[in-house]
């Protein structure tokens, strides 16, 4: 893949990665595996973050990435991002949708299913746009208003 630069908010960009890892770390036991790749795709660039897991339930794979659709038992709670299958309120997802939409992209989950003992896994794919300008649209207000913010500095 050659390298590409596209227009974007790294810190926000940052986020969801760094969310979408957690996850993966969290719900996949010690001795697992967590793969990074990416694919480019015309427009855009395919991350994927697939993880040997405890999977995600069919039933669940869209609503995790609604607002307060936390899948974990309330008592699994943790305010440790890393601990095994530690609960949180279920906005990190959603945060990161909202984030990946804003910028034209799209993210979603791929699962065959959720057992603790087989290891299904999951792949999340983040789509990120490639740019070589601004967009035309709500990031370019963004990305002139970060730009003349940087001059000032």
């Amino acid at each position: 893949m050659k390298d590409k630069p596209t227009y974007c908010d790294p810190e926000r960009l940052h986020q969801v990665f760094q969310k979408v890892l957690y996850n993966a770390v969290k719900y996949t036991p010690d001795g697992g595996t967590i793969t990074i790749g990416a694919r480019e795709l015309p427009g855009f660039t395919d991350v994927t973050i697939t993880d040997t897991g405890i999977g995600i339930a069919p039933e669940n794979i869209i609503r995790i990435f609604d607002k307060f659709s936390s899948m974990t038992e309330v008592a699994l709670h943790s305010s440790g991002k890393v601990k095994y299958k530690g609960g949180g309120p279920g906005l990190g997802l959603a945060i990161s949708r909202g984030i990946i939409e804003a910028h034209g992209g799209n993210i979603w989950a791929e699962s065959p299913g959720y057992d603790e003992a087989k290891m299904p896994g999951s792949t999340f794919h983040i789509m990120v746009p490639m740019r070589d300008a601004p967009p035309e649209d709500q990031l370019a207000l963004l990305f002139t208003l970060q730009a003349q913010f940087e001059a000032q500095e």
